[in-house]
Order: structure tokens, then C-alpha cells, then sequence
């Protein structure tokens, strides 16, 4: 890990921002509170006559094991359900701008490197097509192509 000595202004900010989400949020959801409307069916229902009277429910919607979930939020978990949602697309934020700043140190840290000619100086890496030893390549069966008729 880094010294804190050793961190940009900007780095040791954004590591503030986080730690002080982290500490004061109630918590952190990953998902999107979704709102549905629709029509319940009954004829004498007003959501029957006008479009804009549908039912309104809000859910929770996930991706939990590259499945797609809802989970029905009640009108009384809707605002804490929202401000973990928030929470939790904060700190991601904050996470992706620490990433952005660790790469821009590593660059100048590989140019330092570069610059003394040693170990870490820049070597050409070419990438090698993996091939089995196991089984040789299937060959195709190419059958002998039939020749047009040549016109006289």
C-alpha cells in the first residue's frame, strides 16, 4: 500500500470522500429501484377507463448471478431503499476516479522506470497463438470443385 506521503492531493481526496461514505452511510445496495404501472383487470376499476390512473408499484431490480431479479418495495422502504441504491453508485464513483488516479501514478511510474534504462524498461511483448499438442488440426475435406463448361 502506498504512503499517504507518496498520494496526490486529488488521490488522498478521493480516499476522504470514500472513507466518509463508508462510514456514514446506512448502507449500500447495488440495483435500481424501478417503477412499474398497470392495470388490474377489473372492468369497474378506474385504472380500466384511464391510462394515466394505472397501478403504481416500485421494486428493486438486480442482476444477482447474471439473472435478472425484482423484489417488491413497500411505500415505507422506498426512501431508505433509494439512498442505499445512491450510496452504493457513490462510492462505485469515487472508486472508479481512485482508478483513474492509480493508473495516471503508475504511468508516470513506468516512465520514471523507462528512464533508467533497467528493469523496467519498456520490452515489445508479442502475443504466441496457443496451440494444443494433444490433437493436430482437423483437416477439411475438400472435395474437387467442378469445372464450368468452357464455352468454344
Amino acid at each position: 500500500m502506498p504512503s499517504p506521503a507518496s498520494l496526490s492531493s486529488r488521490e488522498r481526496h478521493l480516499r476522504s470522500r470514500l472513507h466518509l461514505l463508508i462510514t456514514n452511510a446506512e448502507g449500500f445496495i447495488h440495483g435500481s429501484v424501478i417503477e412499474m404501472a398497470r392495470k388490474c383487470g377489473k372492468p369497474s376499476c378506474r385504472c380500466a377507463s384511464d391510462d394515466n390512473l394505472k397501478h403504481r408499484s416500485r421494486y428493486l431490480g438486480q442482476t444477482r448471478g447474471g439473472k435478472n431479479s425484482m423484489v417488491y418495495l413497500p411505500a415505507d422502504l422506498e426512501a431508505p431503499v433509494r439512498r442505499k441504491v445512491e450510496h452504493f453508485q457513490q462510492a462505485l464513483d469515487l472508486l472508479e476516479e481512485l482508478n483513474v488516479e492509480a493508473r495516471l501514478r503508475l504511468d508516470k511510474d513506468k516512465d520514471k522506470d523507462r528512464g533508467k534504462g533497467g528493469r523496467g524498461a519498456a520490452k515489445k511483448i508479442t502475443a504466441r497463438k496457443r496451440v494444443s499438442k494433444k490433437t493436430p488440426p482437423k483437416k477439411k475435406n475438400k472435395s474437387p470443385a467442378k469445372k464450368a463448361p468452357q464455352k468454344s
